[in-house]
């Protein structure tokens, strides 16, 4: 068999290198993989502020006004469709009860799917701003949750 008519094994055709190779070293975040679709792990200095999807498009046009726009991703969700802005955790996590009733905030350890380019029609997430390798920093959690409550 010549090596253009070879089948490649399902493994090497996996966007598991890519999602690794693109979220992992790129960026620096942790993943965990069940079967083929990544999760973001909220650690090592991530947070991500989640709020309804019909709110979303207000709070990411602010963060863009203020030069702090960072990586964004609709997630479906127990409660419905919301949208997710990672954020760097920039002292402690505010406590619930300080948060507007619709937002929280999630961290330590909670993952997130992450969106593929797999073309699969049950994805759980999509990018609304997708993160920029020419701009790996996040925005702090206080300009997110800024952005949150408008004065």
């Amino acid at each position: 068999m010549s090596l253009d008519h070879q089948v490649l094994p399902v493994e090497s055709r996996s966007i598991r290198p890519r999602g690794d190779a693109f979220y992992g070293r790129l960026f620096g975040w942790s993943l965990k993989w069940r079967g083929p679709q990544p999760f973001l792990v909220l650690e090592g200095g991530i947070c991500a502020v989640t709020l309804p999807k019909i709110n979303g498009a207000q709070v990411l046009t602010r963060l863009a006004d203020t030069g702090c726009g960072g990586p964004a991703m609709a997630v479906l969700t127990q409660q419905g469709p919301r949208v997710a802005i990672l954020a760097e955790t920039d002292g402690l996590i505010p406590p619930r009860i300080s948060l507007p009733q619709h937002v929280e905030v999630l961290a330590w350890g909670t993952q997130l799917p992450l969106p593929t380019d797999s073309g699969r029609a049950e994805a759980h997430a999509e990018w609304l701003s997708a993160p920029d390798p020419r701009q790996r920093w996040l925005p702090s959690l206080d300009a997110v949750l800024a952005a949150v409550r408008p004065r």
